[in-house]
């Protein structure tokens, strides 16, 4: 799947495949701004636009300041979260096909599943697909991957100096990211519900953080392929979802 690529270029202070030695600073940084932004889902709602401002530009800011008086560019600093020149076909083979079939089977587990199956009848699955994939991207496929794989992950398991400590912690954290949309928002199932918004936050996050978590290791930390899977098994759902000239 590998062959023919050209070996990525070592980033400051790291090793060929992207992996790099961060400062103390940009360890503890990841952890702690996760415990600030989880306190403000609780008292404040957040829609996938403000998801930009406080899961994508705001940490890609704060590593390249940290980074910018050894030298650090915004190449390396996009980079550290895995989206560099020569790694982004890594593990694609293997993420269309997982993708697909999660996201077929998210289809019989999500409540969207009948308006799904319509979709594919009607044939307007035919353009429902590629929008809702689109949009998928455009908001948590790559908003979501970037701060728990691209920013998280990858300060966790130099701060805890263990690949899999890193994947399993920021796999219990990202179900813990959706406790306050399991139990505010009125979409889902368990709202207004501690014990069921528990349950559910953990028993989606968890799963699905490893899955996304392994890709990200498996990849070799190419965050691009984490965006596309998380995009695939969301779009399906999604396509129950998209309504055109409904009041």
């Amino acid at each position: 799947m590998h062959s023919g690529e050209e070996a990525a270029a070592p980033l400051p202070g790291g090793s060929p495949d992207g992996t790099r030695q961060f400062s103390s600073k940009e360890k503890w940084l990841a952890p702690g701004y996760f415990l600030v932004y989880l306190g403000y889902l609780f008292w404040h709602g957040e829609g996938e636009l403000g998801h930009w401002g406080t899961m994508v530009l705001l940490p890609f800011l704060l590593v390249f300041l940290l980074n910018r008086g050894e030298g650090g560019t915004v190449s390396t600093a996009l980079a550290s979260f895995g989206l560099r020149r020569g790694n982004l076909r890594r593990g694609l083979l293997v993420t269309l096909a997982l993708g697909v079939a999660l996201g077929l089977v998210q289809v019989f587990l999500s409540r969207s599943g009948p308006a799904v199956m319509e979709a594919f009848r009607s044939g307007t699955a035919l353009y429902l697909l590629p929008l809702a994939f689109v949009l998928m991207l455009a908001m948590a496929g790559f908003t979501e991957e970037f701060f728990f794989r691209g920013f998280l992950q990858t300060r966790l398991e130099d701060l805890l100096r263990s690949r899999t400590g890193g994947l399993l912690v920021t796999s219990v954290l990202f179900g813990v990211y959706h406790l306050p949309y399991a139990y505010f928002n009125p979409n889902w199932p368990s709202a207004g519900d501690w014990g069921a918004a528990w349950s559910s936050a953990l028993g989606q996050g968890i799963p699905a953080g490893l899955i996304l978590g392994g890709l990200y290791l498996y990849s070799r930390r190419n965050l691009l392929a984490c965006i596309i899977l998380h995009a695939l098994v969301d779009t399906f759902p999604a396509v129950g979802l998209i309504k055109f000239g409904e009041g």
